[in-house]
């Protein structure tokens, strides 16, 4: 069996950033950290996740745990390790017979060791006091040591098998729960040695946790992205694509290049085209709305800061001669081509209607017709983002300053255009806030799904409510768009996407089912 242990909460640096969560529940790719460690772990291995009594995980998460039979043990908060991981195996209702590993909850190694009685170890770049080896013979770790270079390549790097777990018990019980000396007790009784992985990934601090992050990303990156701090290189086959991108940074007025990293030149050849941007080692948006415990206040600042991009560049208007994305054609008219296709590729008639938890609404076309009408007039154009969602904006909680990356800079035909509606980049970022785009794309919602009739729901927490009425007031106060205008927007967005993701049919299918979901909201409002 495998005990990730987690029962106690990130420190406080963390926790300013993520909320007081167990370091298990920290966001990694779009997921929980936990989910990566257990898609790493030895597939014949139960797992066991050890979490802090009082901590109340979303019911998502409980129900992916469930179903990948993971068993969660709630440990009293405050003990020390050694006698958390005695509580453990002690709640553990399974007949403990063969060997147990241990991970830590803050560290992910995606080659973990077969051998028993072993405890893994790497090496390490940052300086933290993490225990080594031991060079004495009946010691088989040394806390807080004051290392050596050759320490650096033997630090204790969160994972430890046994074979006796009574044996294990019995030494932590000896030596008052003290986790250092009860393996060395342990080792002293059975026998320990080490075993080198490669790939260990710390997130226990807030520096590590920014590089480990970079490494993961980097290991898992897409092919037209190569990340190799401080640089990040985006490139791609879509020349017009990246070529706009790279326009955008590139002719970026000065008083907003504070809201994005450093922009560090670009190329083109006859293959693809690719840019540099400074890389930063931030969180997204979408990763600290899905994924972290934020007060209302620290979301108001965020909010604040994202609405001061906006203004900023509602302040750069258009030139008569600059190439502008009108709000017709990125709402309508590609809403309508979307849709056209979407319907085509699904063999959907577009007129039929539909059922959504068991209540009759309207047809596709109807959607689309509806939503029209409550759109927001046309505004002057100015400098536009046009891709500004929370998946593309970076937040540093010491500067309380967004980063924005990834623009459009491309109308719906594909012309290079820097300029459009300003709303359009409010309809962006209202799509992840009240829009639950990222919930969605992190897999947090419930769906059964036939041709015209739906049964969906969305697995968010109570403190996105708040979120919403905080945005909704913001909205209405600075830019004078009521709930309908902002849901009708949502609309023409999720529909205009559905043809996006047809590779994962049932993402596409919670996307139309929330399109239709919105326009219930939006009925609210204008009834």
């Amino acid at each position: 069996m495998l005990i990730i242990m987690s029962a106690a909460y990130i420190d406080k640096e963390l926790a300013s950033e993520f909320g007081d969560i167990p370091p298990t529940f920290l966001p990694l790719g779009n997921k929980r950290l936990f989910q990566h460690q257990i898609a790493a772990s030895p597939k014949q291995k139960r797992v066991y996740l050890s979490l802090p009594d009082d901590f109340t995980p979303n019911p998502a998460d409980l129900d992916w745990l469930l179903q990948h039979n993971v068993a969660i043990l709630r440990v009293p908060v405050g003990l020390p390790l050694g006698a958390s991981l005695v509580s453990s195996l002690n709640l553990i209702e399974d007949n403990i017979q063969g060997p147990v590993s241990i991970l830590f909850g803050d560290t992910l190694i995606t080659d973990i060791p077969s051998d028993k009685n072993v405890v893994a170890v790497s090496e390490i770049e940052d300086n933290y006091n993490w225990s080594v080896i031991s060079q004495e013979k009946d010691k088989l770790i040394e806390p807080n040591h004051q290392r050596s270079s050759a320490d650096n390549q033997n630090v204790v790097a969160g994972y430890f098998n046994f074979s006796q777990p009574k044996q294990l018990i019995r030494s932590l019980t000896h030596q008052h729960w003290d986790f250092v000396k009860g393996l060395n007790d342990y080792h002293q009784q059975v026998g320990m040695c080490s075993a080198r992985v490669n790939n260990w990934l710390d997130f226990g601090h807030v520096n590590t946790y920014y590089h480990s992050k970079a490494k993961f990303t980097t290991q898992r990156a897409f092919n037209e992205l190569d990340i190799n701090p401080p640089v990040v290189t985006k490139s791609g086959n879509q020349k017009n694509k990246i070529e706009a991108e790279a326009n955008w940074f590139k002719h970026l007025p000065g008083d907003l290049k504070v809201f994005t990293p450093q922009f560090l030149g670009s190329y083109v050849n006859q293959e693809k085209a690719s840019y540099q941007l400074e890389y930063l080692h931030l969180t997204a948006l979408n990763e600290l709305y899905v994924f972290a415990q934020l007060p209302d206040m620290v979301w108001q600042r965020i909010l604040n800061a994202c609405f001061a991009f906006i203004d900023k560049s509602s302040e750069h208007q258009a030139l008569a001669d600059d190439k502008q994305a009108s709000l017709g054609g990125l709402f309508q008219q590609k809403t309508l081509q979307r849709v056209t296709l979407f319907c085509k590729n699904n063999q959907l008639d577009a007129d039929k209607i539909w059922q959504i938890n068991q209540t009759t609404l309207v047809s596709i076309n109807q959607l689309c017709k509806l939503s029209e009408q409550y759109l927001p007039a046309p505004k002057a154009a100015s400098l536009m983002h046009g891709d500004f969602c929370f998946s593309n904006i970076l937040y540093d909680f010491r500067t309380n300053n967004i980063k924005t990356i990834d623009p459009r800079g491309i109308d719906h035909n594909g012309n290079m255009a820097r300029f459009g509606d300003i709303q359009y980049d409010l309809a962006k970022l209202s799509h992840s806030v009240l829009g639950m785009y990222d919930w969605i794309i992190a897999g947090y919602f419930s769906l059964t799904y036939q041709p015209y009739q739906i049964s969906f729901e969305l697995h968010h927490q109570s403190h996105n409510d708040a979120v919403q009425n905080i945005f909704l007031r913001a909205v209405k106060q600075r830019y004078r768009l009521n709930a309908a205008n902002i849901y009708a927007m949502q609309i023409q967005l999720f529909l205009s996407m559905l043809p996006l993701h047809s590779d994962q049919p049932e993402r596409q299918q919670a996307l139309l089912a929330n399109a239709f979901r919105l326009f219930e909201l939006l009925q609210q409002e204008v009834s």
